[in-house]
């Protein structure tokens, strides 16, 4: 006998719990940075193309080169805090059936949507062809949150010729609080994030003479983030089982976890062998977070069923690294101006996933009770290492009172080549940076510092996305996993952005 609709409904929504074992594979990080990270920090490096670890020469040197730090003399402060403005258009296509596609990044296919249709949304109670997606945009302001910079520096420290000691806070360059519309197409990858990221820290450096000055800066980060998205019931029926983005029935999924002790550092060598060229390297450690906070989870309004996360069930730990970053540049300096190149390796090919340990379980109550436990997982990001090559220099229009400055970049994606990873948590693709500035001194101890650096990337158009809107997988007869559910990043990905940078260095 056919099942009228309520029937339909209370069928459907009792088998809600096949998608809750790996519905938080899309929980991602999306508030930290990496090869994700936008350009650096500090507004004189960014008017200058980024171009500063040679030349290092004011209190951001903390962040570029500590080396840079014996150049201050006496107390030095300094003050900044760059705007970002951030413009994400999204237009998502639907996934294909039958493919092969290399989920775990260990070079063989895994079935993706095997036989079935997964196209743009539509009702599987009618009879109505797909329609299409609507483009969706990044809603957040995101230029009224500054990325702020704080460096105080002892030059010739307890009259120690050559000895310098600092402190300060630094935070990655990145954007802090993503969104996007709560019934967008991009939902299940992400609504809202907020996130806060700071290292605060302490440097020591020594200029044991012209050719050769070090430093290191130790620095111990603190994290917060909240993340919001939604997610889907798995639709099954008696012959088929699909997802239909129409049929009502997006739950919700926010995360909280933060991370107290984050430690890492850098250490950095100058020298200045000839009058006309200075040399500079840092290399920076590491950063491992292990962010622990809760699960909050409501479920879809049209559910017969009640589900919620079991009582003292709802904890999750996140774990992910920043890479080594070495720098290394080099200074031609005029009387007048000075140019710098600069290259820029970062290690992302040794993130391959965000790590998600789980101590948490859905409390599903209807005919009967059932408590889904939520397995720990990952989430796939398959990274490579990024490249970048800047360039930037300095005029003295008026020597003593004004300079400005004039630099551009190129930087390489650290997605795959593919980018079959690429989401809206990170949309950081190839990118090309013309930037400008410049400095005021407006009295002997007080400069006035400012920088505009505009970010040109290339649209990102993925085709074969492995990020999914998660069902339960189940083991095939050749060993091989059958992955059911939409491929929710595939589409076409267009970002652009703008920076605006204020600093005031102040000299005692």
């Amino acid at each position: 006998m056919p099942l009228n609709s309520t029937s339909r409904h209370r069928f459907l929504f009792k088998k809600s719990s096949l998608y809750t074992a790996l519905c938080l594979l899309l929980v991602t990080p999306g508030v930290f940075a990496g090869g994700l990270e936008v350009p650096d920090l500090g507004t004189t490096a960014m008017g200058r193309g980024t171009a500063f670890a040679a030349r290092a020469d004011n209190p951001s040197a903390f962040y570029y080169n500590p080396a840079g730090l014996t150049k201050g003399k006496g107390l030095s402060l300094l003050l900044g805090a760059t705007f970002v403005h951030m413009t994400v258009d999204y237009l998502r296509t639907g996934s294909l059936s039958g493919e092969l596609v290399d989920l775990n990044g260990d070079g063989e296919g895994d079935v993706l949507n095997p036989g079935l249709d997964y196209g743009p949304p539509r009702d599987i109670f009618a009879d109505e062809p797909p329609r299409a997606y609507q483009p969706v945009s990044l809603q957040t302001n995101v230029g009224s949150i500054p990325l702020p910079l704080f460096v105080f520096n002892w030059g010739n420290a307890f009259d120690v010729e050559g000895l310098s000691i600092a402190a300060g806070i630094i935070t990655p360059s990145s954007f802090g609080a993503p969104g996007y519309p709560d019934q967008g197409a991009q939902r299940y990858a992400i609504r809202q994030a907020h996130f806060l990221l700071a290292y605060p820290g302490v440097g020591v450096a020594y200029a044991i003479n012209r050719y050769l000055q070090l430093g290191a800066v130790f620095l111990s980060g603190v994290a917060m983030f909240e993340q919001n998205q939604a997610i889907r019931l798995l639709i099954q029926t008696n012959d088929t089982q699909k997802y239909n983005e129409d049929f009502g029935g997006d739950a919700d999924l926010r995360v909280e976890a933060a991370d107290w002790f984050i430690p890492t550092g850098l250490v950095g060598v100058m020298s200045h062998p000839l009058d006309w060229l200075e040399l500079g390297l840092t290399v920076k450690a590491p950063a491992y977070i292990e962010a622990e906070g809760t699960v909050h989870y409501t479920a879809p309004e049209l559910a017969f069923e009640h589900s919620e996360l079991q009582d003292g069930r709802d904890k999750i730990t996140l774990s992910q690294h920043f890479p080594w970053v070495v720098r290394f540049g080099a200074r031609y300096i005029h009387q007048l101006f000075d140019v710098e190149l600069d290259f820029v390796w970062e290690n992302w090919s040794s993130l391959s996933g965000f790590d998600l340990e789980l101590d948490a379980a859905i409390d599903e109550q209807g005919d009967d009770v059932d408590i889904i436990e939520l397995p720990d997982t990952a989430v796939p990001k398959n990274f490579r290492d990024t490249f970048s090559v800047r360039l930037g220099g300095d005029v003295d229009v008026m020597p003593e009172h004004l300079s400005v400055r004039a630099g551009g970049y190129w930087q390489s994606s650290a997605y795959p080549e593919d980018y079959s990873t690429f989401s809206l948590d990170f949309p950081f693709a190839q990118q090309f940076g013309l930037s400008a500035g410049l400095t005021w001194h407006t009295y002997d101890f007080l400069k006035v510092n400012v920088g505009y650096l505009h970010v040109f990337q290339l649209d990102v158009e993925v085709k074969n996305g492995i990020v999914q809107q998660q069902g339960k997988p189940r083991e095939l007869v050749d060993g091989t996993m059958e992955f059911i559910g939409n491929t929710v990043n595939n589409g076409r990905y267009e970002v652009a952005m703008n920076f605006f940078s204020l600093s005031l260095e102040g000299q005692f």
